[in-house]
């Protein structure tokens, strides 16, 4: 049986995951690593841009072991942060391989403290303002692919690849399949459904042209603030014995803004969006579930391969061999102990 720390998790992960705005299926699918092609004014947008920025990256990445990410490997998703965010990233420090090589794999508050510790010290962002803006801002699907990129760099030689064999799903010859940021898929929303309602730092979405009757909307994307945010909300609330609605934490990871540092500022914020949402009619309850699982950016569990026997892109599911601790698992000169 599941805890409520695993039940929230899931929740959380899985906000929005499948299909439908009225019935409109997500198929745009692509990886993560893919360029997409940009409109003319994003191009001109992107390269002013990185022109502007070109002498502070110099300037972080020497000395200081930060190293530049080249946005345009985030592909569409780069649409979901403001455009004068710029990344940066450093290899893994010692102490946290320690934990992540220590962790219990059973145990997913473990396992989700340990990705935000492995973010929170190698992951920088800078707006070019007076201030950086927090790691938790990342979006939540990003996470992983965040993590990939940081292992990257830690094992910048190459060392401690993480690879498998599988059947290739074209022509079932059997070829390796090698994990990296660049070999998974997304899947994203509709085009047409961003261009009409992301507005670049939000969701604006009236119903009425549903054929709801009720006000527009603002949806925010899901971030790692703000997942931990509900997460150690709704932790509270089962230690207390308090009822947890499951299906309002899928919505509440859209509908909440920037959560407060002040836990009970964070319980009256969630407190009146519960209290919206309880308010919904069943139009406006599918509506909004359609919504959710639409605008949504969707990790695949799969991975991507040109197939070298039949030149065609093959694809396999995910797999850790060995446990997800390989991901920064070090050789060293000490001998295994035990079979374990």
């Amino acid at each position: 049986m599941k805890n409520n720390y695993e039940e929230l998790e899931e929740q959380i992960g899985e906000a929005g995951g499948d299909d439908g705005l009225v019935g409109k299926k997500l198929k745009h699918a692509a990886s993560y690593g893919k360029k997409e092609e940009l409109t003319k004014d994003e191009k001109t947008d992107m390269e002013a841009f990185l022109s502007r920025s070109a002498h502070k990256r110099e300037n972080i990445n020497i000395g200081d072991g930060w190293i530049p990410v080249n946005r345009e490997e985030l592909g569409i998703r780069s649409i979901f942060y403001r455009p004068n965010w710029e990344f940066f990233i450093k290899p893994a420090t010692v102490n946290a391989i320690k934990n992540w090589t220590a962790i219990d794999e059973n145990r997913p508050d473990q396992l989700n403290r340990t990705f935000n510790e492995i973010c929170k010290s190698c992951i920088k962002i800078d707006s070019h303002d007076l201030s950086n803006v927090n790691w938790m801002n990342i979006n939540s699907w990003d996470r992983f692919w965040f993590i990939l990129k940081i292992r990257e760099y830690t094992f910048a030689q190459g060392e401690a690849k993480i690879e498998f064999t599988d059947a290739c799903s074209e022509c079932d010859e059997d070829i390796v399949y090698k994990l990296d940021s660049n070999s998974l898929f997304y899947e994203f929303p509709d085009e047409d459904l961003v261009e009409k309602y992301w507005t670049g730092t939000e969701w604006s979405i009236d119903p009425r042209e549903y054929g709801v009757d009720h006000e527009p909307i603002t949806l925010y994307t899901p971030t790692l603030g703000k997942d931990d945010t509900i997460i150690e909300w709704a932790t509270a609330r089962a230690n207390n014995r308090q009822k947890i609605d499951e299906t309002f934490i899928k919505f509440l990871v859209w509908m909440l803004p920037r959560p407060s540092s002040d836990p009970q500022m964070t319980e009256r914020q969630i407190q009146k969006i519960y209290n919206e949402y309880k308010s919904w009619d069943i139009d406006m309850f599918q509506f909004m579930d359609d919504v959710v699982r639409n605008i949504t950016i969707n990790p695949s569990e799969k991975l991507k391969c040109k197939c070298s026997h039949c030149g065609q892109e093959a694809t396999s599911n995910v797999r850790f061999p060995d446990g997800i601790k390989v991901l920064f698992k070090t050789e060293t000169r000490a001998q295994k102990f035990g079979s374990r």
